[in-house]
C-alpha cells in the first residue's frame, strides 16, 4: 500500500535521481538475468525495502531524524467515548480536548405487528413492495404458497432483506407469548437533510394490466394485495426514529450523524455512551505504544531477511551478498539489542521481548533503547534504500565490462532493465 512518504517533493525526486546515477557511476555493465523468478526476486527485494524504508521515516522525528514512537491517545473514560490518534506526528504540542456526550446517534428501526406464528394471515399469491433508502428504490417480489404460515413468510421476506446487502438488517423477533414480528434495522445512522427517516416502506401498486396473467373480476388487483400484506405485517411501522449524536468539545455543542468524529485530523473519538461528566481525550508516553512501534521497525527487516532467507532464491548469486550485508548489520548492533529486549536468531531474524521493554520504561531506562534503537534504524534504513534504488544487483549478473575506477562515467543503459521498477506498478 501507499504512504505518505511515498508522495515525493521536486528535490526529494531530485535526490533519488542523484543516487541512481551515483549507483550506475559506479556500477560494472552487466548482463542482466530477466527470467520471471528474478523478476519476481527484485520485485519482492525492493517491495520489502520500501516498506522498511517507510517504517523507518515513520519513526523518525522531523527534527534531527532521531527514534520516536506513535503517539497513542487515551481517554479519562474511554467505556463512553474512546479516542484514537490518527495525525501525522507533525504536531509537538496537542492540547487536552474536553469531550460530553449528551446524545448518541441513532439508526431507525421498523418494528412490524407480532402475529401467531402458525397462522395464516398472508393469503398464497404473488407480492411486491418497493423499499427506498439512500434515494434508491429497490422493489423485493416473492410468492406465498398455500402451506406457508406467518413466521414462513416473515423469514422469507428476512432473508430477501439480508442477501440484498443494502444497508439494513432484517430478522424475526418473539414476544413473551410466542407470536413473531418482522424487525428492520438501518446500518446508517443519524439524520440527513430534513427526511425524517433513512429508509421507507410501501406497496407496490404497478398497473395490473401488465400482469399477463391477471383476469378481472376474479383476481384480487395487486395494489390491494399489496397493501394488504404493509398493513398485515406492519412493515412501514416506525418504531424508532434516526437521531443525529449531540456533543461538546471544549464547551461549543456540535451534531454529528455518526457516532464516529474526527477532531482537528488529530483523534478520532467513538462515542459508546453518553456522559455526565466531561471525558478528557490527550496524547500520552503509551508504553504499549513505544513496544508496538519496536515490533513494527523489527517486523519490516525481518521481512526483508525472510525475502534473503528463502532457499528458493538461493540460486541468486546476489543473494548471498545480501544475506551477508543484512547479517553484518544485526550482528554489527546484537549485543546493544540483546542488552535492551532484542534478540537476534542465526540467520538475522530478530525477536522482541515486550516484557523487557515494559520492565525498561518502568526502570526509567528506555532512553537507552531509544539510542540502541536510532542507530540501528539509521543503518538498516541506509541499506533499505540502497536495496530500492538497485535491487538488480542481488540477481545473477554476468559482468561485461568494469568500469574505469579513474575515470567514472555514468552508462544510461547500465540501469535500463530497472527503470520501470521506479514506478510502484509493475507491468
Amino acid at each position: 500500500t501507499n504512504s505518505k512518504y511515498d508522495s515525493h517533493t521536486k528535490a526529494q525526486l531530485k535526490s533519488t535521481s542523484s543516487k541512481v546515477m551515483k549507483s550506475n557511476s559506479q556500477t560494472p555493465t552487466y548482463k542482466t538475468d530477466i527470467s520471471e523468478d528474478a523478476q519476481k526476486y527484485a520485485i519482492d527485494l525492493k517491495e520489502n525495502a520500501r516498506e522498511l524504508s517507510n517504517i523507518a521515516m515513520e519513526l523518525s522525528n522531523d527534527k534531527d531524524g532521531g527514534m520516536t514512537f506513535k503517539k497513542a491517545a487515551v481517554s479519562s473514560d474511554p467505556e463512553r467515548v474512546f479516542a484514537e490518534y490518527v495525525g501525522d506526528g507533525s504536531t509537538e504540542e496537542i492540547d487536552n480536548i474536553s469531550i460530553s456526550v449528551r446524545q448518541l446517534a441513532t439508526n431507525q428501526i421498523n418494528c412490524g405487528n407480532y402475529l401467531q406464528p402458525n397462522g395464516r394471515a398472508i393469503p398464497a399469491g404473488d407480492y411486491s413492495f418497493d423499499l427506498t433508502v439512500n434515494n434508491l428504490t429497490y422493489e423485493f417480489q416473492f410468492s406465498v404458497d398455500e402451506s406457508e404460515s406467518n413466521s414462513d413468510i416473515q423469514n422469507k421476506i428476512s432473508r430477501l432483506m439480508n442477501r440484498s446487502k443494502i444497508g439494513l438488517q432484517a430478522m424475526v423477533l418473539d414476544d413473551s407469548l410466542g407470536n413473531t414480528a418482522i424487525s428492520i434495522s438501518s446500518e446508517a445512522t443519524g439524520l440527513s437533510g430534513i427526511k425524517p427517516t433513512i429508509f421507507n416502506i410501501r406497496a407496490n401498486n404497478d398497473d395490473q394490466s401488465k400482469n399477463p396473467d391477471f383476469v378481472e373480476g376474479f383476481d384480487q388487483p395487486t395494489s390491494v394485495k399489496n397493501t394488504a400484506l404493509i398493513e398485515t405485517l406492519g412493515l412501514d411501522r416506525v418504531s424508532q426514529y434516526p437521531g443525529n449524536a449531540i456533543f461538546s468539545v471544549n464547551g461549543e455543542e456540535r451534531t454529528s450523524p455518526s457516532n464516529i468524529i474526527t477532531i482537528n485530523k488529530t483523534f478520532s473519538l467513538y462515542f459508546q455512551g453518553t456522559t455526565s461528566d466531561n471525558v478528557t481525550v490527550n496524547l500520552r508516553d503509551d508504553v504499549n505504544s513505544i513496544a508496538d512501534s519496536i515490533d513494527e521497525l523489527v517486523s519490516g527487516f525481518n521481512n526483508l531477511v525472510s525475502v534473503a532467507s528463502d532457499e528458493k532464491n538461493d540460486k541468486f548469486s546476489g543473494n548471498l551478498k545480501l544475506k551477508k550485508e543484512i547479517a553484518g548489520i544485526a550482528r554489527s548492533y546484537q549485543n546493544q539489542l540483546e542488552d535492551n529486549g532484542l534478540s537476534v536468531n542465526a540467520d538475522g531474524h530478530i525477536k522482541v521481548n515486550k516484557e523487557a521493554i515494559l520492565k525498561a520504561a518502568e526502570d526509567g531506562n528506555l532512553d537507552n533503547v531509544f539510542k540502541t534503537l536510532d542507530a540501528f534504524k539509521n543503518s538498516i534504513q541506509q541499506k533499505a534504500d540502497d536495496i530500492s534504488v538497485n535491487p538488480m544487483n542481488y540477481v545473477n549478473n554476468t559482468i561485461v565490462a568494469y568500469k574505469n575506477p579513474n575515470r567514472p562515467i555514468t552508462d544510461p543503459y547500465n540501469l535500463s532493465a530497472y527503470s520501470g521498477m521506479m514506478f510502484n506498478g509493475y507491468t
